[in-house]
């Protein structure tokens, strides 16, 4: 039996020396906003990326929907720590039978609509068998160990599974467990209008650009949260237009790319707080296409990489990327650090021992154009000291994993993130709904493996392990770098701290305890 949390992370003390003095009292936010909380203001948020539908089912990326506003308007059943564990925020209480064919979920019993409407059983019900059924980009696929969904009480829901996976607390932490009116997808357009129990409603929406939101109720569960009486979500794709609103006051918090950040560090009003995040940059491996299916190739590929000059040149102060699994979470092998030191000349003997004295032309790859400037560039400079050869094709950041999946491109130079959990991220970078060289009986055995409910904890986090290495050592990618990204803010925004939920997994994404002060 798992037992939920939810509360407000006690906020921990970050070391931003030029800017903080101490720490001051064990509720004081992450070096700002220590002012009386103005409930009256309105807190804006930047991103580097917007989305195009409010329909969380319909989500083209778990992550940009999810922070873009929808986790404001909408509650979610789970939530997941920054240790990467999961916690109840909807559910207070859930247990899986003892041969993991069900999952029982107990629901708080005092959220609720705008209409009144109570947020029970038979609500759930609807959003999951909507969610896993309706023809979508992301959800669909993560909710197919469902067979059944059933309001088994007034707030008990019961899941039947196909199959035993822990998954389920995971998943339904992301886009697929935010909970909407019903009548809103029955009736109504859940791409253009909202209806959630969360204290925000929609003040105006602008797709792809920006969404404004206004707390209207004051009858809202969570008493500790939704301070800000507006949220202000905008897109702002251009670095240095980003880098202008956060400097010029237009943003009172977003996110940098460590390359970016100096352009604001240390000016007057303005907090940088580095945070460790479970996302980076990688060289994704399609191994259908020739010569990448032979291990020595892609072995080549790891060598022929200079992760060290690359994350101190772009990634300053973030951590050189060997695995699949972050220092911190579970999976992680202090053993496979450093696996692939920088050695072009053991890279040239690797492809001449697999039958490429000349090295090899890989043709056109597909390049995210998200992907942080000059990273192209380098790869190209340094693959090509090895004998392996390329042409880049930037396409859109969200597309090119879609285009990559259609096995047109050998590679993909893009960020990826460790998901919500290992097994969830996995999914949406290694299955063959993601690339198109889909999976082998040994990778199969271990996944199985590491989600079993059935199984102790202890077991599944030693299987993620062995299936970390095995990833690794058979190099089905070219990880390259863990980036700790700098947050910027305001020196009005309180609350934000290395200890939120997501934090050393998505990001710290869930803004909901943010405040501004006067």
């Amino acid at each position: 039996m798992f037992r939920s949390r939810w509360a407000v992370t006690t906020v921990a003390c970050v070391a931003v020396a030029a800017l903080v003095s101490s720490c001051g009292s064990s509720d004081s936010s992450a070096s700002a906003g220590q002012g009386e909380v103005d409930t009256n203001a309105t807190l804006s948020v930047g991103w580097t990326q917007a989305v195009t539908t409010l329909d969380p089912h319909m989500a083209t990326s778990d992550l940009a929907s999810f922070r873009f506003g929808l986790n404001n308007i909408y509650d979610r059943l789970f939530t997941v720590d920054y240790e990467g564990k999961p916690h109840g925020m909807l559910v207070t209480d859930w247990a899986y039978n003892d041969d993991g064919s069900r999952l029982v979920l107990t629901l708080r019993e005092d959220a609720s609509f705008r209409d009144g409407t109570p947020l029970d059983a038979a609500v759930v019900k609807a959003n999951l068998e909507r969610a896993r059924t309706l023809e979508s980009p992301v959800v669909k696929r993560s909710l197919s160990a469902i067979s059944e969904v059933t309001a088994t009480g007034p707030y008990e829901v019961t899941i039947a599974l196909g199959k035993p996976t822990d998954q389920l607390p995971y998943l339904l932490a992301g886009v697929a467990g935010l909970i909407m009116n019903p009548p809103l997808f029955e009736s109504g357009d859940p791409s253009t209008t909202a209806d959630g129990s969360g204290a925000y409603s929609i003040e105006s929406w602008a797709p792809g650009e920006k969404l404004v939101l206004v707390r209207d109720r004051d009858d809202y569960w969570d008493a500790d949260s939704a301070k800000p009486a507006r949220i202000e979500h905008t897109g702002i794709p251009d670095f240095q237009a980003f880098t202008n609103a956060v400097a010029g006051g237009q943003i009172d918090i977003g996110q940098f790319q460590p390359g970016n950040v100096a352009a604001v560090e240390g000016r007057d009003g303005l907090v940088t707080v580095p945070v460790e995040h479970g996302v980076g940059m990688e060289i994704a491996i399609n191994r259908n296409v020739k010569p990448l299916e032979d291990l020595r190739v892609r072995q080549a590929l790891n060598h022929a990489l200079d992760r060290e000059t690359i994350t101190e040149a772009l990634y300053p102060g973030s951590r050189v990327r060997w695995q699949f699994v972050p220092e911190g979470l579970a999976g992680f092998d202090e053993s496979l650090e450093d696996i692939y030191p920088y050695d072009p000349e053991k890279a040239k003997a690797l492809l001449t021992e697999a039958g490429h004295p000349n090295g090899i032309d890989l043709g056109e790859i597909a390049v995210s154009s998200a992907t942080t400037p000059g990273m192209v560039d380098v790869v190209q400079e340094q693959f090509a000291a090895a004998g392996i050869r390329f042409e880049p094709r930037v396409l859109d950041g969200v597309e090119v994993y879609t285009q990559f999946a259609s096995g047109r491109y050998p590679l993909l130079i893009g960020f990826s993130s460790a998901g919500i959990s290992f097994a969830a991220g996995l999914n949406t970078r290694i299955g063959p709904t993601q690339n198109p060289a889909g999976t082998t009986p040994e990778y199969d055995a271990l996944i199985a493996a590491v989600t079993d409910s059935r199984r102790t904890e202890d077991d599944r986090t030693a299987s993620k392990v062995e299936l970390n290495k095995y990833l690794t050592e058979e190099a089905w990618g070219v990880p390259v770098v863990w980036v700790t990204y700098p947050w910027v803010m305001s020196d009005k925004v309180g609350n934000f701290s290395t200890e939120m939920d997501y934090a050393t997994t998505w990001g710290p994404y869930d803004l909901r305890y943010l405040t501004v002060t006067e």
